[in-house]
């Protein structure tokens, strides 16, 4: 009885090992595409020439947007951000 345990709980393990999928990392991939979608124009001068474009007269009532356009700006398109999204793993 202890050999048919032994050999069941063998086929088991076997079995669950055999079953598992390697993981593929795309950490990478998925990095840079939130840099291509959130740095508009793919350069901080690009960026901010598009929120200079949206918002060509700064008033109180758009001010807030101004703001939060060229803080996504300096933010999304700054290379050591960037250089630290493609290398954390």
């Amino acid at each position: 009885m202890n050999r048919v345990l032994k050999i069941l709980v063998l086929s088991c393990l076997v079995f669950v090992f055999f079953q598992c999928q390697k993981r593929e990392d795309k950490t990478i991939e998925k990095n840079l595409l939130t840099f291509l979608i959130s740095c508009n124009g793919g350069s901080l001068q690009a960026c901010q020439s598009q929120c200079a474009a949206a918002y060509p007269v700064v008033t109180g009532e758009n001010f807030p947007a101004v703001s939060a356009c060229q803080t996504n700006c300096s933010t999304n398109c700054n290379l050591s951000t960037v250089y630290l999204l493609i290398t954390a793993k």
